[in-house]
């Protein structure tokens, strides 16, 4: 699980840094051809890969808590196991 959370976040910091790359250079386009909906659209991509780096860690915080209640549900199953063998 270590080495896809690895790989999992090697991929989303480079889609991330495409984004940024691709709308910094469309930003610098845009500016140094005095093409305003260029360097918009390049804008725009800088927020998006900002907004890719927010969504993963939201992301992450939701796998987090679905393997704590994973957690939870089975250490339940554990003691239910245990109260029928009891009986």
């Amino acid at each position: 699980m270590a080495a896809f959370t690895a790989a999992n976040r090697g991929l989303t910091v480079a889609a991330a840094a495409f984004l940024a790359l691709d709308g910094l250079t469309l930003v610098g386009a845009g500016i140094w051809m005095h093409q305003v909906l260029l360097a918009l659209i390049g804008a725009a991509l800088v927020v998006a890969s900002g907004l890719v780096v927010v969504y993963w860690r939201w992301h992450r915080r939701q796998l987090e808590e679905i393997a704590e209640a994973r957690r939870a549900l089975r250490a339940e199953a554990e003691a239910l196991r245990e109260l029928i063998k009891g009986t």
